[in-house]
């Protein structure tokens, strides 16, 4: 079984991997000529010091995200000093937006890049529009107040169903401080949010990666890099938007039934479908969501089987094929755990830890799993799967008769030294008597 399932994801691995030499873009990271949030920059304002740096992104689900940005800015001077802050705008169109100063809520104006991209010393930039604040604020000697800044942005979603996210840190540099802290949080709506979810790599890795799906960075030199990337995979999104693409009465059934969470009506729909279509790659989709179903409906045994169907064809998941790998688990073990089948769930968990691109959360949910297996019924399976000692492998060798040959030759020497030192023995007798 392992062996087929490594056959199975290898041979499809090299067959994509060939064909993307030639006609799929050499990406694994966030689009970078798409920043969700490319900084706030001073364009101007003499010896403004920043001291402190928030940014969040709330990913509220495949479509849009909301930005939160809060610059804490100090006039360390003795006369009041004017600030003209603003933000380059990518090609992500942006909705709701809110600029603040407090206490105050400002306007804020689109400024053509020609205008703008000149003004900060230091810097090349060729942004095409700003968005800026609507007038120059001011700030009096010795005071500390925060600008911030608010929008929904909509997503960088790629064909092949990833969320690219990037956040632009070399603005840092248009102001006349590097500040004390730098943070960036990223989190996902909680009633969405799945382990599966998460990359396993990331160009610049999480400070912190929380209990409640947060990834949190910290940085203390804005100078070490220029941006923050992470890619988020919607799988169970993108499962829908691919069987949204058929054309078929069954299968908008299907999904308006497992959509309403009448799993039952689901998983009779779904078999409607699969018993009244040729078999496509779309049968696994749909297998996929109906395996979800059953979980909801507490059918463990019915689980499995229909992962046993999925695993017995040639499909990949493309780009989601790890992912959805990873949802498959688990299931299975979820599966496995409720059927009291611990062994099988064992044996998957110490399986699965030894891959090496393990998601952080995943594998925190592995050993959380590995904990729920009662304690006497563990001690037992590591017992029989514990390695047999040296002496232990001889004896077993020897009992199954490997050792046979070499049994009989050891004897036939240990039989020709025994009669050796007889004879010398005899015949030193002999001299000694003459």
């Amino acid at each position: 079984m392992k062996l087929k399932r490594f056959m199975f994801i290898i041979v499809p691995l090299i067959v994509f991997f060939m064909i993307g030499l030639f006609a799929l873009p050499a990406q694994i990271f966030a689009d970078e000529s798409e920043g969700v949030f490319d900084g706030l920059y001073l364009i101007d304002g003499g010896e403004a010091n920043l001291k402190k740096v928030d940014i969040s992104i709330s990913v509220n689900n495949k479509d849009t995200s909301r930005i939160n940005a809060s610059y804490e800015i100090e006039n360390t001077g003795k006369e009041t000093i004017y600030l003209y802050m603003g933000i380059p705008l990518s090609n992500l169109k942006i909705t709701d937006v809110t600029y603040r100063f407090t206490p105050y809520v400002y306007n804020s104006t689109i400024v053509a890049g020609e205008k703008i991209n000149h003004l900060i010393d230091g810097m090349a930039l060729d942004y095409s529009n700003w968005r800026t604040y609507g007038f120059e604020i001011p700030l009096r000697a010795g005071e500390t107040k925060t600008a911030s800044i608010s929008y929904t942005v909509e997503n960088y979603y790629s064909a092949d169903g990833r969320l690219g996210f990037n956040v632009d840190l070399e603005h840092i540099k248009s102001w006349n401080s590097e500040p004390e802290s730098i943070t960036l949080t990223a989190s996902f709506n909680p009633r969405s949010v799945k382990i599966y979810n998460f990359d396993n790599q990331y160009q610049v890795p999480p400070t912190e990666m929380t209990p409640e799906y947060s990834l949190v960075w910290n940085v203390e030199k804005a100078g070490d890099y220029q941006d923050i990337s992470f890619n988020y995979y919607p799988v169970d999104d993108k499962i829908k938007d691919e069987l949204k693409k058929i054309k078929s009465t069954r299968v908008d059934a299907f999904l308006r039934e497992y959509e309403k969470r009448d799993y039952s009506k689901a998983i009779e729909a779904g078999k409607q479908y699969i018993q009244n279509s040729q078999a496509s790659e779309a049968h696994n989709l749909v297998y996929l969501l109906m395996a979800d179903a059953y979980v909801q409906q507490k059918e463990y045994s019915q689980v499995l089987t229909v992962y046993e169907l999925i695993e017995s064809t040639e499909t990949n998941f493309g780009e989601l094929h790890k992912r959805v790998e990873n949802k498959m688990l688990i299931n299975k073990i979820t599966a496995f755990e409720n059927l009291k089948k611990y062994e099988e769930m064992y044996d998957l968990i110490i399986y699965e830890k030894s891959d090496p691109d393990l998601n952080h959360y995943l594998g925190q949910w592995l050993d959380e799993s590995m904990d729920r297996i009662p304690e006497s019924t563990l001690e037992k399976i590591m017992e029989e799967r514990k390695p047999p000692t040296a002496l232990e492998m001889f004896v077993r060798r020897f009992l199954e008769g490997n050792f046979t040959v070499i049994f009989i030759a050891g004897a036939v020497i240990i039989s020709l030294i025994v009669f050796l030192i007889y004879y010398i023995r005899r015949k030193k007798k002999k001299n000694l008597f003459f």
